[in-house]
């Protein structure tokens, strides 16, 4: 696959993970060696924290996600 097909599958897939508006929760990380599919984070763009499984779609976040790299 190439950077560019990446990229748009990331963005059919809406994920948290991949969205601009995600500050992640570093405090809530596994510690290294741990791993721990539920990510968390706080979406700034609507004020509230979020969890997510990274490479999974999200349905709800159709209408919000603008990805990272379309600044």
């Amino acid at each position: 696959m190439t950077n560019e097909s990446i990229i748009e599958l990331q963005k059919i897939d809406c994920n948290c993970n991949d969205c601009i508006y995600m500050v992640r929760d570093m405090i809530r990380l596994p510690k290294k060696g741990i791993p721990c599919p539920i990510n968390y984070g706080r979406c700034s763009k609507f004020d509230k924290d979020v969890s997510f499984i990274p490479a999974t779609c999200q349905i709800e976040t159709q209408n919000c996600f603008k990805h990272r790299k379309d600044k």
